[in-house]
């Protein structure tokens, strides 16, 4: 709608400086070449117009582009603040309606659906539009954790590691503190932004309301090894192993802190392991070169 009463704004005023060019347009062409010698009098003649229309159209150019811009910054400014406000009223009647739903099964219904649709787009990286029906969600129920627990994934992934965090925060409260993937998305975070302390301080949280995920104990493993603390990484990712005994990804870590730690045998060990496994691995052949170079 911009673009097109802009674009009429142009046209008006285009017709408008044609309009000055038609009634300037005799005087352009009175030009005075009777003086000039006979042979080269048409030449010139057709010359000088040339150069007085080449000024004129760069003149009424001008003119287009001083009436047409201020008018369309003004029309832009018009609509935008329209547009805006017919998007406040939007989101202030649905969310009236929400509100007006008497049924639980149908407020259920709704958030499960808009919940579902949050995840559609943020699959495909539309996040305003899943924030957007997230809080539309939460503004139906205020407690729904999946919501906020969907909606700080949002914010983590737009890099808004503070609106994550307080998402998280707030979802504690409503989990009273016994949530581990939150603790969890806490230390990706806190990791994220270089704070390996808080990590592993969310990691053993984690890992207290939950032992038996051994994605935790790797991610803490993966931590302690930033921390350059190589015993802890291997005790920690070590439990992770006896959770999951075929994790190619646990094995993978083991061999890569095994060689590290300059222990051959053991990296040996997980090696024959992750061959057992996971025989097509693409980095056996790279493990197997750095272990040769072990004394």
């Amino acid at each position: 709608m911009i673009d097109i009463i802009s674009a009429a704004v142009a046209v008006l005023s285009l017709s408008y400086l044609i309009y000055l060019l038609v009634k300037k347009f005799p005087r352009v062409t009175n030009v005075n070449v009777e003086s000039l010698p006979e042979t080269k009098t048409k030449r010139q003649k057709e010359q000088i117009i040339k150069n007085r229309l080449e000024r004129s159209w760069h003149d009424i150019w001008l003119k287009i582009e001083d009436l047409a811009s201020p008018a369309k910054d003004k029309f832009n400014d018009f609509f935008r603040q329209r547009y805006q406000r017919l998007k406040s009223i939007e989101k202030d009647l649905r969310r009236k309606s929400h509100e007006q739903m008497t049924s639980t099964v149908a407020k259920s219904q709704a958030i499960s659906d808009m919940i579902v649709e949050a995840k559609q787009f943020l699959n495909e990286e539309d996040y305003q539009k899943a924030e957007d029906l997230l809080l539309d969600a939460i503004s139906i129920d205020s407690q729904n954790a999946d919501a906020y627990r969907l909606l700080a994934e949002v914010y983590r992934e737009r890099k808004e590691y503070v609106q994550a965090k307080e998402t998280l925060e707030y979802l504690l409260k409503i989990t009273n503190n016994e949530d581990a993937a939150v603790y969890s998305s806490l230390a990706d975070i806190a990791k994220e932004r270089g704070n390996l302390k808080q990590a592993e301080e969310d990691y053993l949280k984690s890992i207290s309301l939950s032992n038996d995920n051994h994605f935790y104990f790797l991610a803490l493993a993966e931590v302690y090894l930033e921390l350059e603390e190589q015993d802890k990484a291997l005790e920690t990712a070590q439990k992770g192993l006896t959770l999951s005994p075929n994790n190619p990804k646990i094995l993978d870590f083991l061999i890569n802190l095994s060689i590290i730690m300059s222990d051959k045998e053991l990296a040996l060990q997980y090696l024959d392991k992750l061959k057992e496994v996971n025989p097509e691995n693409n980095k056996i052949a790279e493990f197997t070169e750095r272990i040769d170079e072990l004394k």
